[in-house]
């Protein structure tokens, strides 16, 4: 009888038949039990599995016994007391729901499943997965081999970095105090040149410690308004003052209709633009260098600035463009010629880019050589008839009262740099130049804040906090400040965990440092105001491509394409516009925006800010300066996850 006709006319011996033919098939072992947990079946793939008790696989057997015996000839792998073993693995095949794996002493590995059928027996299906767990160990001591090399490179990283941070602090807290002089012309420009070079030396130190988060996608961002045309004026001083020591031209077209504000991230875009200025200036010999600046209306969209810098080197091949984007990527000609350099910062630029939610590309130049660009979009406080407010933090130092504050550290170049910001900023310095001479200063002075270095000897800045908690030194409001070049985010965790008020990074920034130092101050209790959001002045950012769009691509599929665009233009828009108004103390316009934001977030899909602003909407009057930070944080990440997107749909404007 033919295979087609059994269901409807074979016999129950042949249906029998054609079942057992069936099981024998299989390439997994079977076997079935009746009510009573005796065997009905198995076939020969089962008996191949347990050959040591494959005399017992017959009908009738009790699965019982075939556990125990199993457990006597040595079948399994057993790390704990056999009969206990016997006595869980026979409840768990009573159970009928398990999904589980088995070490047999041969060294195999065993995958079974077992589920209940309706007549109260039991079917199960196992699989030799030896294969598997061979890769899935030789996986696991690949990746901790990897997670023993990535600790000992981080260590290397954070040492080198520590020590690169010292001397590089020094430098710009010396040009910073020369920038406050009365110079001539021609020496502050050079000033400028030295403190706009000396923070990208700064923040390409910042990159090394975040390379694993560069390369992951994972960017720390710290999107604030910016005054558009000093920025690009910084950038072509260190241009020239680049092309001036290998004795190139350099050439800049900056148009002058420039807006007078942007948002954006100034230590981000600083480090991608130094990153294709250095690459323009090292692979041109002769020649010249040009940086350009416009700024471009798109047909129905929001307003972005081009930067290009163009060189007259040997230039590269259209091919090629995509490539040397790519780590470690760099042309023959270059290698050949002896330019020395690992490939990295066109690479890590690029991630750079779209974090701040910019664009760029390189391409060859018009006239030869080599053209690197990047678009970015200039955001809400650059467009006519918006507030140009800068955020809070950025609006001049508010100098509040003078603070007695003693300084620890054991470079004494450290401590003249500390010496003279501080006094610049009006505070009372006393400087100590190792632990033990901080600690007397302690007991004998009477201070409201102490800068204390890390790595120092005999003791480090962690074991004086700590000394300084025991002791009860400084009193109430007293502010425990790392200022060390040691901030990887281990050691802020440290830092926090052994009493630090909080931390400010080598090199010092001049403005920081102010910013940190006002508010460390006593109200009328005689309790610090040092809010959690300023215990780490510089937290590391959750990555902005963190985000489910999964919203938003199905409104691409409801409403269209380009009403998505709109709704997302609007999102930048108006988040932006709540940044701005947060720095200020309008509580009625406040309330609006947030009104606004609710509704925008709602509808895409960032419903933790959604939140936020309709909780924070109803006293947008009376939000503590807490609130108003954790509001700005969250806006501004909103603004980098959705701006991404925009990119993705080639989005860059708001709805007329």
């Amino acid at each position: 009888m033919e295979w087609r006709d059994l269901s409807l006319a074979a016999s129950p011996n042949e249906l029998t038949a054609a079942l057992i033919e069936g099981i024998e098939a299989l390439p997994e072992a079977f076997v079935l039990y009746d009510d009573q947990d005796r065997m009905i079946i198995c076939n020969e793939q089962y008996r191949r599995l347990y050959p040591l008790v494959a005399d017992m696989m017959k009908p009738g057997m009790r699965f019982s016994d075939v556990v125990h015996e199993s457990v006597a000839r040595g079948v399994f792998q057993i790390d704990e007391d056999s009969k206990t073993w016997a006595e869980r693995r026979i409840s768990f095949h009573q159970a009928g729901i398990g999904f589980f794996e088995q070490h047999l002493s041969d060294g195999r590995w065993i995958q079974v499943s077992e589920r209940r059928t309706a007549f109260g027996g039991t079917t199960s299906i196992r699989a030799d997965i030896t294969v598997l767990k061979e890769r899935e160990r030789d996986l696991r001591a690949a990746r901790a081999k990897a997670e023993t090399e990535a600790t000992a490179r981080t260590a290397f990283i954070a040492k080198v970095g520590h020590e690169l941070r010292n001397p590089l602090n020094v430098i710009l807290g010396i040009a910073q105090i020369l920038a406050g002089e009365a110079l001539p012309k021609r020496q502050r420009a050079l000033i400028d040149s030295l403190v706009g070079a000396s923070r990208a030396m700064r923040d390409v130190l910042n990159d090394v410690l975040d390379i694993a988060k560069v390369q992951s996608g994972q960017v720390d961002i710290r999107l604030e308004s910016i005054e558009t045309k000093p920025f690009v004026q910084e950038m072509v001083n260190i241009a020239r003052t680049m092309t001036a020591q290998k004795g190139l031209a350099m050439r800049s077209r900056i148009e002058t209709t420039l807006p007078d504000r942007m948002v954006t991230d100034p230590r981000r875009l600083r480090q991608i633009l130094f990153n294709l200025l250095g690459n323009a200036v090292k692979y041109t010999p002769s020649g010249s260098i040009t940086l350009a600046c416009s700024l471009r209306s798109p047909s129905g969209g929001q307003d972005v600035l081009d930067i290009s810098v163009t060189d007259s080197g040997p230039g590269i091949s259209p091919r090629l463009t995509d490539r040397v984007l790519q780590p470690y990527a760099r042309q023959r000609e270059h290698v050949t010629a002896g330019v020395e350099g690992l490939g990295l910062g066109l690479s890590i630029s690029e991630e750079l880019a779209a974090a701040i939610g910019a664009r760029l590309g390189i391409e060859p130049g018009p006239r030869g050589g080599t053209r690197a660009w990047i678009t970015i979009p200039i955001g809400a406080a650059g467009e006519p008839g918006h507030p140009r407010v800068m955020p809070a933090a950025r609006q001049g130092l508010r100098p509040g009262p003078p603070l007695n504050i003693l300084v620890i550290d054991d470079e004494q170049t450290n401590l003249i740099v500390a010496d003279a910001l501080l006094q610049r900023l009006g505070h009372s310095v006393t400087t100590a130049r190792d632990g033990q001479e901080g600690m007397r200063a302690l007991r004998a002075g009477c201070y409201d804040a102490v800068l204390l270095d890390i790595s120092m000897p005999e003791i480090s800045g962690i074991e004086i906090a700590r000394r300084i908690a025991a002791e009860k030194l400084g009193g109430p409001g007293f502010a425990i400040i790392a200022m060390t070049g040691n901030v990887m985010p281990e050691d802020i965790k440290a830092y926090l965990a052994a009493g630090f008020t909080g931390f400010i990074e080598k090199p010092v920034e001049f403005d920081d440092l102010g910013e940190l130092l006002v508010s460390v101050r006593r109200d009328l209790a005689g309790h610090g105001v040092l809010g959690p959001g300023e215990r780490v002045r510089f937290p590391r950012a959750e990555s902005a491509r963190a985000f489910d769009r999964t919203p938003l691509d199905r409104m691409v599929a409801d409403i269209g394409h380009d009403s998505v665009a709109s709704i997302v233009a609007t999102g930048i828009v108006t988040f932006g516009q709540t940044i701005e108004m947060l720095a200020s103390e309008d509580g009625e316009a406040l309330e609006r925006l947030l009104h606004k934001v609710h509704a925008v977030a709602g509808l895409l899909g960032l419903d933790e800010l959604a939140r936020s602003a309709r909780r924070d909407e109803r006293n947008a009057s009376s939000l503590s300066p807490e609130q108003r930070d954790d509001l700005k944080d969250a806006l501004a990440k909103a603004i980098v996850q959705i701006k991404l997107y925009a990119l993705d749909l080639e989005v860059t404007a708001p709805p007329d």
